[in-house]
C-alpha cells in the first residue's frame, strides 16, 4: 500500500461520483438499467483492481500509471453524470410521455417467447453457419442478445402480475449465460455481462429497493469467487473449448473446475494479482497518458472516430472496408506493450477517448456518451411502460452496444448498427403477433412507486 494520499482521493471521488449517478437514475424509476449497467461496468474495470492497491498488504510495480488512469476514469465519470443530467433534460423535452396508468401492461407472452427462442437459434445454429460471412454474422451474433432481452421481459411479467417468486427464478435461470459462453467458447466476461444486464433491468422495478442491494452484494462476492477460480484454470478451460473437444469434455472441464472452487478472500494475494492482471484498465490508460504527455506517440485526433462512423457501413456494401471489429493494434500503438499472438486487449471507452484528444476529449466524449446513455435508456423504459413492446426492444437492444465499455467504439457502432436492424426486423415479426396488452392481474402494492 502506497501512503500517497492522491489514490484515496481518486478512490473516493469515484465512488461518490458513481453512488450519485445510480442513486439518483434510480430514484426517478424513469429507466431499464442500461445506466446502471454501465456505471457498473466502468466501476469493474476502472475501480476495483485500483481498490485493491488501497489494501495494506498489496503492492505492485504499476502503481504510476494506474494512479493516472484512474484521475482520467474518473472525470470520466464526472463527465458521464453531467451527460446523464444533460440527457434526462433533453428526455423530459423530447422524450415520449408516461401513460397516466399506475399498472404497466405486461409484454405479449407470445412476443416474448419469440425473441428467446431467435435468440438461441441464432447464437447456437445460425451463427457457426455465418461466423466467416460479413454482415450475416454481425446481425446473427447481436441477434443473441434477444435471449437477455426476453428473459428481462419474463421477469418484467411475473413481476407486475403479482409473483415476486417469478421474477427470483428468472434472475437465477440467467446463471447460465456464463455457462453457455463459457461452453461455447471459451469466455466468462460476455456471459457474465449478459447476466448484469438482465439484473439492472429488474433493479429499475423490483422494490423493495433493500433486497437489491442485499441480492447485489451476494451476487458481487459471488462473482469474485467465480472470476478467481476460472482464471485459476482458464488456460486449461480454453484448451478444452478451442481444441473443438466434445460438450461432454468441455462440461468435464468446467464440472472439475468449480466443484474446487475458490472463495474470494481479500488476504489471498493470488487472487489480488489475478483481478489486478486482467481488470486493471487503469494501467493501460495510464500508459497512454505517459506516451502522449512525453510525445512518443501523437494524438490521433478523431481518426478512431472516424474508423467508428465507417463502421456504420455494411461490409456486404463495400467487402473492402478498412475498419475491422475490435481494438485493432490500438492498444500497443498507445502503451508500448507487446501484445502476444490470440491476445485480445480492448482499449474502451476511457483509452480511446483519451488518445484521440486528450482531456478535452475524456469530458466531451463521456458527456455524450452520459447524454445519449440516459436518453435511451428513459425512452427504453417509457415504451415498456406504454405496452409497446417492440419500440422498447428498437431502443433497449442498440442501447446494449454503449455497454461495451472495455471495447472500441467501431465495435460500439457496428454492434448498434446491427442490433438496430435486428429489432426493426423483430417489430415487424412481432406485429403478427401483436394484440391487446393484458393488465397485471394482481398488482404489486409498491407499483405506484413508479412515477
Amino acid at each position: 500500500m502506497t501512503t500517497d494520499g492522491r489514490l484515496q482521493f481518486w478512490l473516493l471521488v469515484w465512488v461518490v461520483t458513481a453512488a450519485y449517478i445510480l442513486v439518483r437514475h434510480w430514484r426517478t424509476g424513469r429507466g431499464a438499467g442500461l445506466v446502471f449497467t454501465y456505471v457498473l461496468s466502468l466501476a469493474a474495470i476502472h475501480w476495483l483492481a485500483a481498490a485493491i492497491y488501497a489494501l495494506p498488504w498489496y503492492s505492485t510495480q504499476e502503481f504510476d500509471t494506474t494512479l493516472d488512469g484512474l484521475r482520467v476514469s474518473a472525470i470520466a465519470l464526472m463527465a458521464f453524470g453531467v451527460g446523464g443530467e444533460i440527457g434526462g433534460l433533453v428526455f423530459g423535452r423530447f422524450g415520449p410521455a408516461l401513460p397516466n396508468t399506475v399498472t404497466p401492461p405486461r409484454a405479449d407472452p407470445r412476443i416474448v417467447n419469440t425473441y428467446i427462442v431467435a435468440g438461441v437459434i441464432f447464437y447456437s445454429v445460425i451463427f457457426p453457419i455465418v461466423a466467416a460471412l460479413p454482415t450475416a454474422s454481425a446481425l446473427a451474433s447481436t441477434s443473441s442478445s434477444l435471449v437477455v432481452l426476453g428473459v428481462g421481459l419474463k421477469a418484467w411479467n411475473a413481476w407486475y402480475q403479482g409473483r415476486p417468486s417469478g421474477t427470483w427464478l428468472w434472475l437465477a435461470a440467467t446463471a447460465a449465460f456464463p455457462f453457455v459462453t463459457l461452453v461455447g467458447q471459451g469466455f466468462l466476461g460476455f456471459g457474465f455481462a449478459a447476466m448484469l444486464v438482465v439484473a439492472a433491468f429488474v433493479a429499475s422495478f423490483y422494490r423493495p429497493r433493500w433486497q437489491v442491494v442485499a441480492a447485489g452484494a451476494l451476487v458481487a462476492y459471488l462473482g469474485l469467487s467465480i472470476y478467481v477460480t476460472y482464471m485459476r484454470d482458464r488456460r486449461d478451460i480454453r484448451e478444452v473449448v478451442w481444441g473443438g473437444e466434445s460438450l461432454g469434455s468441455r462440461v468435464g472441464r468446467l464440472t472439475e473446475t468449480f466443484t474446487e472452487m475458490e472463495w474470494f478472500d481479500l488476504n489471498n494475494i493470488e487472487h489480488l494479482h489475478r483481478i489486478d492482471d486482467r481488470l486493471n484498465q487503469d494501467a493501460l490508460v495510464g500508459m497512454a497518458v505517459d506516451s502522449i504527455r512525453s510525445g512518443a506517440v501523437p494524438l490521433a485526433r478523431g481518426a478512431t472516430i472516424e474508423d467508428a462512423a465507417i463502421a456504420l457501413i455494411p461490409r456486404a456494401l463495400w467487402p473492402a472496408k478498412p475498419v475491422v471489429a475490435g481494438s485493432g493494434d490500438l492498444v500497443a500503438d498507445y502503451t508500448g506493450l507487446v501484445v502476444p499472438e490470440g491476445t485480445s486487449v480492448g482499449i474502451g471507452h476511457v483509452m480511446e477517448c483519451y488518445v484521440n484528444f486528450a482531456m478535452p476529449g475524456i469530458v466531451l466524449g463521456f458527456v455524450l456518451i452520459g447524454a445519449v446513455t440516459v436518453y435511451v435508456d428513459r425512452s427504453a423504459s417509457t415504451w415498456l411502460h406504454r405496452g409497446d413492446v417492440s419500440k422498447f426492444a428498437i431502443w433497449f437492444l442498440p442501447g446494449l452496444s454503449v455497454l461495451q465499455v472495455g471495447g472500441s467504439f467501431v465495435e460500439m457502432m457496428s454492434t448498434g448498427a446491427a442490433a438496430l436492424v435486428v429489432a426493426m426486423v423483430c417489430a415487424r415479426v412481432a406485429a403478427r403477433f401483436a394484440g391487446p396488452m393484458a393488465p397485471a392481474q394482481t398488482p404489486p402494492v409498491v407499483a405506484a412507486d413508479h412515477p
